[in-house]
């Protein structure tokens, strides 16, 4: 279970907001998958997420963009990479019907390790172009 911390504001409410409700998707797919749903539901909690991130990545890509954020560049090549990883996961989630849980709780795994990765590398790049204070953890 992913849980948000100030350590993961970027100081831009709206992307901060697009990022905790990622990050409540990814615990709804890992709720689904330790309640035992079948794939019909787990499905429908990856197309969620594949929707959603390509709403966030447009979103997170512009804002970067507003802010000549020296991060942009590699930003979009990262969501690039992110939405090919996740259309070979669903591929062999629809391939695999028989083991669809087990795909699917590698590629939890997978977006998990990526979303915080990438949010604490990448994405908070941008509280040095917007002029925002890094948050206090207290």
């Amino acid at each position: 279970m992913l849980t948000w911390t100030s350590d993961f504001e970027t100081g831009i409410e709206a992307i901060d907001a697009d990022h905790l409700r990622l990050i409540g998707g990814l615990n709804e797919l890992e709720g689904a998958l330790a309640d035992g749903q079948g794939s019909a539901r787990i499905s429908g909690v990856l197309q969620f997420l594949e929707i959603y991130a390509a709403e966030h990545f447009a979103r997170e890509e512009q804002c970067m963009n507003r802010f000549r954020c020296p991060a942009a560049a590699a930003n979009k090549k990262a969501h690039e990479q992110f939405v090919a990883k996740f259309s070979a996961a669903k591929s062999r989630i629809a391939n695999s019907p028989g083991s669809c849980a087990y795909v699917a709780a590698q590629t939890h795994r997978e977006l998990c390790d990526w979303v915080v990765t990438h949010i604490l590398r990448v994405d908070l790049s941008l509280r040095g172009c917007t002029g925002q204070p890094k948050p206090s953890s207290a």
